[in-house]
């Protein structure tokens, strides 16, 4: 532009103001106003609509990074499952020990874990009117990843978690084949299956404890394949439990991963990672991964994966470490908030070719001598405001954010109204099995002295006293 408006002069002066004019039209189609601001706005514009959503997004590159997502691993147990787990069935194993003794010992064990199946243990003890006992100390309390828990207590060595730990002990070998019938029930019912021993005396007891699955867990995962991403289910239980829940959201056997401990997490995550790396060629745009977790033990995968989400209702150090959080733990922000990202992106897109194509024909205009200024500054001017238009068109209507709060306000009324649980939905059986269905299944196997249930004050072993 320089040269255009300084060296046509030493030809004439008709030259001169030609190409001057020129020059001052090339100096204002070359101002990148449109080209700079069609990015970030659209960034913003995606940022608050998630977070009118409840979806807190950490920037724009994770927003935008959503839009290449072709793989996604799931976490079971509260990011598919709700997170709220019932102690369902609690059974003597041998005859060295009373039913409360037992209970007291798993009570100990489990108080100090932070894990939500020893919450549900806990209060299922407590309805019993098993509290953690005066008498008993445990030391040397150990948290044994993807296994669970061992201590000391008056002296002799305490364990208790699932199948893996006690596989591993040699000890699930020597449970009676009745209980092992019993416990196989269980676990094919979707339950996850826990034991506890005592040195000296093997497997003392067996329980069983039940999550629910997420309602809109199903038709998440279905919107989400039918938009060309994998899903994959990654999870601690054994495979027969992890099975049974895969299904019931529509995952196939090979997409559902068991009895994973956390580094096995991270090593999943690491070779999807890896695998889309290879996979990418030059004139390819790189596929992500992304983690959805919920809990302490989620957080290397999520640090590691390409983009992670985690549920606002988990762990503190999950949120911290993944780019995107779901304030509300519903599925269904995750489905929106992958669509937004690919809108972001094809808004972005857009704004770019836009931009430069109205550069790039006044320019053409311009240079054939038939471009006036004013028309220039009208251009830059409005394609401006076009691009930041069309960036804001990813916000919600004021008419659609009042119908969300109308809506949200109409759940929490019929919650209350109901007596049903927090999110506005009726209670359902955990895991599509009700209680009764539990008990009608062991009572046919196996039989045990009346006792009070663990959850609700029935019967988990005799069906009269159930019913």
């Amino acid at each position: 532009a320089v040269c255009m408006c300084t060296i046509p002069w030493a030809f004439g002066p008709d030259a001169g103001r030609f190409w001057t004019h020129n020059g001052l039209v090339a100096i204002v189609i070359a101002c990148p106003c449109a080209l700079i601001i069609s990015t970030p706005v659209t960034y913003v514009a995606g940022l608050a609509a998630a977070a009118q959503k409840g979806v807190i997004v950490k920037g724009g590159a994770c927003m935008e990074a959503m839009a290449g997502v072709n793989r996604i691993a799931f976490d079971k147990t509260g990011t598919l499952s709700e997170g709220i787990f019932q102690l369902l069935h609690f059974n003597l194993a041998g005859t060295t020990r009373s039913r409360k003794e037992v209970l007291e010992y798993l009570v100990l064990m489990e108080a100090p874990a932070s894990h939500p199946l020893s919450d549900a243990i806990v209060k299922g003890a407590a309805n019993e009117e098993v509290g953690i006992p005066a008498h008993l100390e445990v030391k040397d309390h150990t948290i044994l990843p993807g296994e669970g828990i061992m201590g000391l207590v008056q002296g002799k060595q305490v364990h208790v978690g699932n199948q893996k730990l006690f596989k591993r002990l040699n000890l699930l070998a020597q449970l009676p084949k009745v209980d092992a019938g019993i416990v196989g029930e269980w676990a094919n019912a979707g339950g996850s299956v826990g034991f506890i021993s005592i040195d000296g005396e093997g497997i003392v007891g067996a329980y069983c404890v039940a999550d629910r699955i997420r309602s809109e867990a199903a038709s998440v995962v279905t919107s989400l394949q039918k938009m060309g991403i994998s899903i994959t289910m990654l999870t601690g239980d054994q495979r027969r439990a992890a099975l049974g829940i895969g299904h019931q959201i529509g995952l196939r056997d090979e997409d559902i991963k068991s009895q994973l401990l956390p580094e096995d997490k991270l090593a999943y995550i690491s070779n999807e990672v890896e695998a889309n790396v290879a996979e990418k060629k030059c004139w390819t745009r790189k596929r992500k991964v992304m983690m959805v977790g919920d809990g302490v033990n989620d957080a290397p995968a999520l640090a590691l994966a390409d983009i992670s989400v985690a549920m606002g209702q988990g762990a503190a150090l999950a949120m911290e470490t993944s780019d995107v959080t779901l304030m509300d733990s519903n599925l269904n922000k995750l489905l929106f908030i992958t669509r937004m990202g690919r809108r972001v992106t094809r808004t972005i897109i857009e704004n770019v070719v836009f931009s430069l194509a109205c550069k790039a024909v006044v320019m053409g205009f311009a240079f054939a001598g038939r471009a006036g200024l004013w028309a220039a500054i009208a251009t830059d001017v409005g394609s401006m405001l076009v691009v930041t238009l069309n960036g804001m068109k990813l916000l919600p209507s004021s008419r659609k954010v009042r119908q969300n709060e109308l809506r949200s306000r109409t759940g929490e009324g019929l919650s209350d109204s109901r007596g049903s649980s927090t999110s506005g939905r009726p209670s359902q059986p955990l895991l599509g099995v009700s209680n009764n269905d539990f008990t009608d299944t062991i009572d046919d196997n196996f039989v045990e002295e009346d006792r009070p249930c663990c959850s609700n004050g029935g019967a988990c072993g005799n069906k009269n006293e159930s019913d």
